[in-house]
C-alpha cells in the first residue's frame, strides 16, 4: 500500500508542477487522462463530511452547477433535510449551497449515501458518516506529542492531514479502561483517481512508548482500527497521520471507550431469523449478541454488538441467506473428524481457523447428478482468511479446489456430484496461518434461475457515469442495460413499478441470445420537474417460469494508483431517475422505409430541433447497436446543423429481426453536458434480395475484358436494381450495370490502359441498389473477385536500314591477298620437270 501511495504522490507532484507552468486550459488540451469534466450538476463532498445521530447539522455541498438544487435524495432510511438553499456572499460574490441535515437518533452508524437533485438533473452519489459521538474540530497546532489537543474520551475528530503532518490528540483514562480509535479516511475523501490518505495510528503513554500501532486492517482493509485496555490511570496520546507522510485529505477518528471486536462468528445466518452472534478480537475479550437477521437477502450486513452500553463505531459484516448454519466442531482436522451436516445441502459451513496449520473438514451427503456452487466468505466481510477450499469424496479422491476467485481472496468451487455418497469440504489458509479472529464461511448455493441487471460502464475508472435517468421535460433519455442470466435462458422484459409523474418507458423484449439492450425513458411537456430513487427489474417472459432480477450497480468511491484501481466500492440497487428542465434541443431519426439487408448498408436521417436559435455543437452516438451492425463511433452537428446522414453497415451474420433503435445526443451550453435521446425507431433486419459471385478474370494491359457475375436471386423485387463494381485498379473502368428479378449472369465490360498496374487485384464487389417504397436497399454481394492484369504484349524488334557504301572505305575495309604457300622442294622438282618438258 506504502508503495502505491508513494508512486502516486510522485505523479500527482508532478501533475501539480504542469498545471503550474502550463496553466489548466493547456494541460486540458493535452487530453491527459483527467477527465475533468463533469456531468450536469456535479455534486463533490460535504463539509462536514459527517456529524453525531440524534442532532441537527449545517452542511456545506460543493461542486459546480448545483445553484438549482431542489431537493437531498438519500439511499438509506435515518437523515432528512430542511432549508436547503443557494446563497451568494455579496463581498466574494460566490455562492454556496447548504442545508440542514437532520439525523434520527436511531439513524445506523457509518456510511449513508446521498445525492442532489437540482433542476437541470441529479448528481453523482456521495456519503455522509454518522457517529455515535460528539464531533470535536480539530485545533492546530497539535503537531507534536508534547502540544497535542486535548479532547474527550468517546469524541469523533473531524480533522485534516498534509504531507509529513501528524497530528496529536490527549485523552484521560482509569487503569481497565477500553481505548479504541477507528479511522474513517480513504474512504471519505473524494478526490479522482487518487488515494488521499492511508491512515496510521498509534496509542502512545505518557511517556511516548507505543502501546498498539496499526497501518491496515482486516477488518476495514486500508484504515487504521485499534483498540486497548489502559494499563494504568493517566493520559493517553493518539497519533495520526499518513502511513506514506505523503496523503492529504481529510479524516473523521472515532476515539473513546466502545468495543471494538475485529471478528464475528458465526459469519452469517437465515434471512429472518434471530442469531447469537460471538464477537472475537475485542481487548476486553469476546462477548456475545443478538441480532435480528433481514427478510431480505443481503450479501453484507452490519452487526453491531453492544458492550458495556456501547456499540462499536462500524459494524461487524455478516452474510444473510436462505440457508441453515452448519457450525464446526473440534476436533474437525482430519477427515475422520469431520463435523457432519444435520442436513442435506444447501446449508453455510461456519468455522475459525484458530491456529497456525489448522484446517477444518465438513462431511455432508448427495446424490448424483445435484449441483452445487461452494463458496466462501471471509476476505469479503473483514476475515484476514485467505481461504483454499477442498471438496473430496468418501476415499479422500479430489473433487475440486480453488484458491482465489471471482477477484478476491475468497474460493469456489462448482461441485456436480459424480454418484450418490458421502463428500467432505475441507478449509485451510492458503500460508497456513491462523487466529482467533481467523473466521470464514462456506455457502453451498444451488444452482437456482437468477437474473443479473447492471449498466454497462460508459467511462473508463467512472461507473457512475450516465447512471442517472435525467430526463428533460418533453424529451427523452435511454440507457444500455447489461441483463446476465443464471442457469436460465429465454427472452426477458424490463419492469419499473414506479415511476416519477409524466414518465413513461419503452422498450423491446430482450431476445434469449442477448446479454445487452436498451431502455427508453419519456418525459411529457407537461411532467413535474421531480424525482426519486426508484426500483428497475428485468423479469422473464414466460410467465409460467417466473424469474426477477433486480438491478444492482457497484459504485467506486475511491480509485488510485495503478491505473484507477478501485479502493472502496459500495452497492446500490436503486435507479436514480428525475424529470429535469426543458433541454434547448432534441433530435429524431426519421423511421426508414425499407429493411437494411445482411451485407447492406443503410443512411439514418438524424434531425436537430434547435429551440429558441440554439447554435452549440450536438455530438450523437448510436447507444445500441443490433447484433451484427456497425457505424461510426459519433457524428457531430456543427453550429446550426439540423440533418446529417448515419450510416449503418450490416455483415453477414446481423441478426434478422425488427429492432428498437436511438440515438444518444449530447451539447454543452455552457452549463455543463446536456444529454437527450431519440424517439425509438424501427429497424428492420433482413435476407438480402440478391446474391453475386464474381468469377475471375483475366485482361492485358490496355485491352478490354468482360467480368461475368453469376446471379442467385434469392427473393422477388420489383423493377430494376443498379449494379456497380468496386475494388477495380487505377486505370481500370468498368460500366453501371442493371439487373431486374430475371437476370442470371451479369457481363461487366471493362476497359484497362497500357499503364493499368499488372497483378492480381483482389477483394472486388460490387454495390447492387434495388428501389422499395421509394428508398434505397443497398446490397454488398460478389465479395472476394478477383481481376488479373497481366502485361501488355511485347512487339518484335525491326533491323535498322544499312547506310550506303564508301568505295573507298570498302576498299579499305577489302580483306588483304592472302600469302602464297611455300612450295616444298618436291613441288618445286615437279614444276621444274613440267616447264623443262614443255620447251622441248
Amino acid at each position: 500500500m506504502n508503495c502505491i501511495l508513494n508512486y502516486q504522490s510522485a505523479v500527482m507532484k508532478q501533475m501539480r508542477g504542469m498545471l503550474t507552468a502550463i496553466g489548466l486550459a493547456a494541460f486540458l488540451a493535452m487530453g491527459l487522462p483527467l477527465q475533468l469534466q463533469a456531468a450536469n450538476p456535479d455534486f463533490q463532498n460535504t463539509s462536514p463530511r459527517g456529524a453525531k445521530r440524534g442532532t441537527e447539522v449545517q452542511v456545506t455541498f460543493t461542486g459546480s452547477r448545483i445553484d438549482d438544487a431542489q431537493e437531498i435524495l438519500f439511499h438509506q432510511p435515518g437523515i432528512s433535510f430542511k432549508d436547503l438553499k443557494w446563497a451568494v456572499d455579496e463581498k466574494t460574490k460566490r455562492g454556496s449551497l447548504t442545508a440542514t441535515l437532520v439525523i434520527a437518533p436511531d439513524a445506523r452508524l457509518g456510511e449513508h449515501q446521498l445525492r442532489l437533485r437540482c433542476k437541470s438533473g441529479v448528481t453523482y452519489a456521495r456519503t455522509f458518516w454518522v457517529s455515535q459521538f460528539d464531533n470535536v474540530a480539530e485545533v492546530e497546532p497539535n503537531d507534536s506529542f508534547e502540544e497535542p489537543q486535548t479532547i474527550p474520551l468517546n469524541s469523533t475528530v473531524t480533522a485534516a492531514v498534509k504531507p509529513e503532518e501528524v497530528d496529536f490528540f490527549k485523552v484521560q483514562a482509569k487503569k481497565g479502561q477500553r481505548i479504541s480509535v477507528e479511522i474513517e479516511g480513504l474512504r471519505i475523501n473524494n478526490v479522482r483517481n487518487r488515494v488521499a490518505i492511508d491512515p496510521y495510528v498509534a496509542i502512545l503513554d505518557k511517556d511516548r512508548f507505543e502501546l498498539a500501532v496499526s497501518d491496515d486492517s482486516a477488518l476495514l482493509k486500508q484504515e487504521s482500527v485499534i483498540s486497548i485496555v489502559a494499563p494504568e490511570d493517566g493520559e493517553y496520546v493518539i497519533e495520526i497521520r499518513d502511513a506514506s507522510y505523503q496523503g492529504s485529505g481529510r479524516y473523521r477518528a472515532h476515539i473513546g471507550s466502545f468495543p471494538r471486536p475485529l471478528a464475528i462468528y458465526p459469519s452469517g445466518a437465515k434471512a429472518g431469523s434471530e442469531t447469537e452472534f460471538t464477537l472475537i478480537g475485542d481487548p476486553k475479550g469476546t462477548y456475545k449478541a443478538k441480532a435480528k437477521m433481514p427478510v431480505d437477502l443481503v450479501d453484507e450486513h452490519e452487526v453491531f454488538g453492544m458492550h458495556e452500553n456501547l456499540i462499536p463505531a462500524s459494524g461487524n459484516k455478516v452474510r444473510v441467506s436462505p440457508f441453515e448454519n452448519v457450525l464446526e466442531a473440534e476436533p474437525n482436522n482430519k477427515k475422520e473428524e469431520a463435523t457432519n451436516a444435520p442436513h442435506s445441502l444447501p446449508l453455510a459451513f461456519n468455522g475459525i481457523l484458530e491456529e497456525p496449520g489448522d484446517t477444518d473438514y465438513f462431511k455432508f451427503t448427495a446424490k448424483k447428478g445435484e449441483r452445487y456452487r461452494f463458496k466462501t466468505y471471509a476476505n469479503r466481510i473483514g476475515s484476514p482468511v485467505d481461504t483454499v477450499l477442498y471438496i473430496y469424496n468418501e476415499k479422500g479422491g479430489s473433487v475440486g479446489s480453488n484458491d482465489d476467485a471471482d477477484g478476491s481472496k475468497d474460493s469456489r468451487v462448482d461441485f456436480n456430484c459424480p454418484a450418490d455418497g458421502v463428500y467432505f469440504v475441507r478449509v485451510k489458509d492458503m500460508l497456513d496461518r491462523g487466529g482467533k479472529d481467523f473466521v470464514y464461511r462456506v455457502e453451498s448455493e444451488p444452482y437456482t434461475p437468477g437474473i443479473l441487471v447492471t449498466m454497462p460502464e460508459m467511462l473508463r475508472r467512472d461507473n457512475q457515469y450516465r447512471k442517472q435517468f435525467n430526463i428533460p421535460q418533453g424529451n427523452n433519455f435511454a440507457m444500455v442495460v447489461n441483463v446476465s442470466r443464471q442457469n436460465l435462458s429465454g427472452d426477458l422484459q424490463f419492469d419499473l413499478p414506479k415511476l416519477p409523474a409524466g414518465v413513461t418507458w419503452e422498450a423491446g423484449t430482450i431476445p434469449k441470445n442477448l446479454s445487452q439492450f436498451p431502455i427508453l425513458l419519456k418525459a411529457a411537456p407537461d411532467a413535474p420537474v421531480a424525482g426519486a430513487m426508484y426500483d428497475f427489474q428485468v423479469k422473464t417472459v414466460d410467465a409460467e417460469k417466473p424469474v426477477v432480477g433486480k438491478y444492482s450497480q457497484s459504485i467506486a468511491f475511491v480509485r488510485g494508483n495503478p491505473n484507477g484501481t478501485a479502493y472502496y466500492t459500495r452497492s446500490n440497487d436503486q435507479l436514480p431517475i428525475a424529470v429535469v428542465e426543458k433541454a434547448p434541443f432534441s433530435i429524431s431519426i426519421d423511421q426508414p422505409k425499407v429493411p437494411i439487408v445482411r451485407n447492406g448498408t443503410m443512411k439514418l436521417k438524424i434531425r436537430a430541433n434547435r429551440l429558441d436559435g440554439y447554435d452549440k455543437k450536438i455530438v450523437v452516438r448510436m447507444l445500441w447497436r443490433p447484433p451484427g451492425i456497425s457505424c461510426p463511433a459519433t457524428m457531430t452537428f456543427n453550429e446550426k446543423d439540423t440533418e446529417l446522414e448515419y450510416e449503418l453497415n450490416a455483415n453477414a451474420n446481423a441478426e434478422v429481426n425488427n429492432w428498437k433503435i436511438t440515438m444518444l445526443a449530447e451539447s454543452d451550453g455552457g452549463k455543463g453536458q446536456m444529454v437527450v435521446a431519440a424517439p425509438f425507431v424501427n429497424l428492420s433486419v433482413e435476407e438480402p434480395y440478391v446474391g453475386m459471385k464474381l468469377n475471375l478474370t483475366t485482361v492485358k494491359q490496355g485491352q478490354k475484358t468482360e467480368m461475368v457475375a453469376n446471379i442467385d436471386q434469392l427473393r422477388d423485387f420489383e423493377g430494376e436494381a443498379q449494379v456497380q463494381l468496386f475494388g477495380l485498379p487505377a486505370k481500370a473502368i468498368a460500366q453501371t450495370m442493371k439487373i431486374n428479378k430475371g437476370t442470371t449472369e451479369l457481363r461487366f465490360p471493362i476497359s484497362t490502359e497500357l499503364d493499368t498496374p499488372v497483378g492480381q487485384h483482389k477483394n472486388m464487389f460490387c454495390t447492387l441498389v434495388l428501389t422499395k417504397n421509394g428508398a434505397p436497399i443497398t446490397h454488398r454481394v460478389g465479395m472476394g473477385g478477383v481481376l488479373r492484369v497481366d502485361p501488355k504484349p511485347k512487339e518484335p524488334a525491326k533491323p535498322a536500314p544499312k547506310p550506303a557504301a564508301d568505295p573507298k572505305a570498302v576498299a579499305a575495309k577489302a580483306p588483304a591477298p592472302k600469302p602464297e604457300k611455300p612450295l616444298s622442294r618436291l613441288e618445286q622438282l615437279r614444276l621444274e620437270a613440267k616447264k623443262a618438258a614443255e620447251q622441248k
